[in-house]
């Protein structure tokens, strides 16, 4: 319920339709302060508040209409047990992924309770139309013929204050017709929504809809993608770059190696932020020169035989409690990051224009700002050639389809986007070997 704006919405459109007030509004809301204001307001439709989590709740009723703006929780900052996910799983009739955002469940649970007819408008962030956790979200919807239509907001619209994040308006409605369009409509601003018509929406049939592709790009007049064939992910893999739990404890300055006594041989070159490399090609001059600018270029990596030197930095590490974080407490040795070999090639995990790729001369490892790219077949031709193409128009502009959008045109790859991105033939037999 929040402040009740939505309450408020349906008395000032009964107000200027003249229409029938509904019976009664459930409200939910899991904060009593917020609860106790609303209802010292003066409202002329009868509501029920309940202080009670929707998401636990037994709610017997079905509902004509709901709407409903859900929190945004990460799956990790959500604190359900296995037995709530399981009930779930239950409803969806197939099981979740159990990254799943909040905002994901109350989806799944608003359709379970609309009436014969009813229907439901709910605004949420728009990462579920393509992230990975959406695959079975979209996959029951469709199952159920529940979506009437999204209307996804451009990248530039700041619908949510202060969260970097496109949203978008899913519409359910019960007793739509195994014939009816799925439609997909495209909001360029707060004030054109209320303009929409939905007869000018992209239609697609549900059997069009595949739930383990994208469908952001579908609201484009390019979505509709004909061409098959060889992927990056036949011929590499990609994966993120090294994520250590405690970045600050476990990179070092040059000058930090220094006050520490910590010899070289226990640490490895490492790229620590998307800043620091600003070429296409990253040499082994470029890394002396981050070193000389005092930049946090190293990893800690010790040596199975530790020296005093580490001894006595793994001491101030435990003082400072690193070992006890999340990552670091749940590797079998809490200060060795994960061993990885440097990757040929590394493309940025954001952007606002173009992804970049940097072809990793240097041989050096890079944490998370950047993901790391492995040839199947490696070889300095092979990596070139795979490079060349990356960098080409036809790439960039094939990215746009695995893309992840958020506000104000910040663009995400996942190392799956990367793997999906088509390649020619003729390059996938090249670098097929």
């Amino acid at each position: 319920m929040g402040e009740g704006v939505f309450v408020e919405a349906v008395e000032k459109s009964l107000v200027r339709t003249n229409g029938f007030a509904p019976s009664c509004i459930d409200v939910f809301e899991v904060d009593s302060r917020m609860l106790k204001a609303f209802e010292e307001k003066a409202h002329f439709v009868r509501t029920r508040c309940r202080n009670q989590d929707f998401i636990t709740t037994s709610i017997r009723a079905t509902y004509d209409a709901v709407i409903a703006n859900p929190p945004y929780v990460r799956h990790h900052a959500m604190d359900y047990g296995d037995e709530v996910i399981r009930r779930f799983d239950a409803l969806a009739g197939e099981r979740l992924s159990r990254m799943t955002n909040l905002y994901g469940l109350f989806l799944i649970k608003i359709w379970t309770l609309l009436a014969p007819g009813g229907r439901a408008a709910v605004i949420t962030p728009a990462e579920w139309l393509n992230a990975d956790f959406g695959r079975a979200i979209k996959a029951f919807f469709l199952r159920e013929n529940a979506i009437e239509a999204v209307l996804h907001f451009d990248h530039a619209a700041q619908v949510f204050d202060n969260a970097l994040t496109t949203a978008a308006i899913t519409l359910f409605r019960r007793g739509r017709g195994d014939d009816d369009d799925v439609k997909l409509l495209t909001v360029h601003d707060l004030r054109a929504l209320q303009a929409v018509d939905l007869n000018e929406a992209r239609r697609f049939r549900r059997s069009e809809l595949e739930p383990a592709h994208k469908w952001t790009p579908l609201f484009s007049t390019r979505g509709r993608r004909t061409s098959e064939g060889s992927t990056l992910g036949d011929v590499a893999r990609c994966t993120r770059g090294i994520a250590t739990g405690a970045n600050r404890y476990f990179t070092l300055r040059e000058s930090e190696r220094r006050h520490h006594g910590i010899d070289l041989r226990d640490m490895a070159f490492c790229i620590t932020k998307a800043q620091q490399i600003r070429e296409q090609i990253l040499t082994k001059a470029h890394v002396r020169q981050l070193v000389q600018m005092d930049e946090r270029i190293h990893l800690l990596q010790p040596r199975p035989r530790i020296t005093a030197a580490v001894k006595r930095y793994l001491e101030e590490g435990r003082r400072l409690g690193v070992h006890k974080r999340y990552l670091p407490s749940h590797r079998p040795v809490w200060y060795r990051p994960e061993q990885r070999k440097a990757a040929p090639i590394l493309v940025s995990v954001f952007a606002r224009e173009a992804f970049r790729f940097v072809v990793n001369r240097a041989g050096i490892l890079s944490l998370t700002a950047y993901h790391a790219i492995y040839l199947h077949a490696p070889g300095r031709d092979r990596v070139n050639a795979l490079f060349d193409y990356l960098i080409s128009h036809e790439a960039q502009n094939e990215l746009r389809h695995h893309q992840r959008i958020y506000a104000d045109g910040l663009l995400k790859l996942e190392p799956r986007d990367v793997e999906a991105l088509s390649i020619p033939m003729e390059l996938s037999r090249r670098l097929s070997g």
